[in-house]
């Protein structure tokens, strides 16, 4: 009878022992080369390619396979990390994007010389879309609008781009570095008295930051030199033409905003 109490006792402790025990919390870690770690659920591993792993936020951050040093699978929890978890709530912070299809918006500010004309003053704005391989492989195309000076010269680039982020142990934002290139279009413009315009290459290289907003949208500032060519006709008020041949280098500051999918 003894036998058969005692037999119930550690058949009820082990009932109890077993789903308490199967239940005790756990992380994956992993290890990058350059010693950060992320700890989460690893939602997919295919070895040689990518890691996908989600953070305790819903982040899911993907890193290359060729960067990780080690993988912990089912690590459990100290009690103290536990109650540290229990009694506070995470403030979800979001995740610079370095990889997947682009888009930015920019508005930029010109000023420099040409070879016809002193300093001046310009705007403009830029579309671009694009694909990002890696952290240090952008490549996407646009168009835009640029404004060189108050006498209406106008031009219409289509271009194309090659952007690389910078390494950085922010994740909330990278250096980047861009050039672009392509040929911009002129046209016309009878109210300002340009008969003819023509453009001609453009080229533009630039040193920048992008930040991710609460949003989930990248703010993008950056500074560069920038060179078009361009010729413009126009007709003077005494019935004279006067041709313009020229070459714009301009430093352009530049900010916007950028998607990502």
């Amino acid at each position: 009878m003894k036998e058969n109490k005692l037999f119930t006792l550690l058949l009820l402790l082990l009932v109890i022992w077993i789903p308490a025990k199967a239940q005790t919390p756990s992380i994956d870690i992993v290890t990058m080369k350059d010693g950060k770690t992320w700890s989460g659920k690893i939602m997919q591993y295919s070895p040689g390619s990518i890691l996908r792993i989600e953070l305790a936020d819903g982040t899911i951050v993907e890193v290359s396979d060729g960067e990780i040093t080690k993988i912990q699978q089912g690590v459990e929890l100290p009690k103290e990390e536990i109650k540290r978890q229990d009694h506070q709530t995470p403030e979800a912070s979001p995740k610079a994007k370095t990889r997947g299809f682009y888009a930015t918006s920019m508005l930029s500010f010109a000023g420099g010389d040409s070879n016809s004309e002193g300093i001046s003053l310009g705007a403009g704005f830029s579309q671009v879309f694009g694909f990002h391989l890696n952290q240090h492989l952008g490549i996407g195309g646009g168009f835009g609008i640029d404004n060189y000076s108050r006498r209406g010269e106008t031009v219409y680039p289509l271009f194309g781009e090659v952007r690389s982020f910078l390494p950085s142990k922010k994740s909330t934002g990278n250096f980047y570095l861009l050039a672009a290139g392509g040929y911009a279009f002129g046209f016309p413009r009878k109210r300002l008295d340009i008969t003819d315009s023509k453009g001609g290459v453009v080229g533009y290289a630039a040193l920048g930051y992008r930040a991710v907003s609460a949003e989930g949208l990248d703010i993008n500032v950056d500074i560069g030199p920038k060179f078009q060519r361009a010729h413009f006709e126009r007709k003077l008020y005494n019935g004279d033409v006067e041709v313009r041949d020229i070459d714009f280098k301009r430093i352009v500051i530049r900010v916007g905003i950028g998607f990502w999918k």
